[in-house]
């Protein structure tokens, strides 16, 4: 199951967005949360988000992982639930890294879960 279209209903409907830009990557806030150890990886994340924060004049950003994300899985050679910790503690990383390169930019960041059909998303501490 692919996640882009519960996620723009998410964007839509629970926060409110009417318009927004969605970057996504594989490991999505993942790319932003180890400069030291990609920094190749970071430099291209920053060049693209710095031109839709200057363009698009972005006041947020919403970062959101998912439970199950195969990057992490693969990566991390763990189970869903073994790669939590490392998601979330990554999630609060690029929160942080966004806000220093964009001070004052409104950063929220979201666990999103699935259950059979039913979708959730849970706010984190960012």
């Amino acid at each position: 199951m692919r996640w882009g279209d519960a996620f723009d209903e998410f964007c839509h409907r629970h926060l409110q967005i009417p318009r927004y830009d969605r970057w996504a990557v594989p490991g999505g806030p993942a790319w932003l949360a180890s400069p030291a150890d990609e920094p190749a990886l970071v430099e291209t994340a920053r060049k693209q988000l710095n031109f839709l924060v200057k363009m698009h004049e972005l006041k947020r950003i919403v970062l959101i992982t998912h439970y199950g994300c195969a990057h992490y899985g693969e990566r991390l050679q763990k189970s869903p639930d073994d790669c939590l910790a490392a998601q979330t503690k990554d999630v609060a990383a690029a929160a942080k890294t966004l806000r220093s390169w964009h001070p004052g930019l409104k950063v929220r960041a979201y666990l999103a879960m699935r259950r059979d059909r039913c979708l959730s998303f849970h706010e984190l501490r960012a």
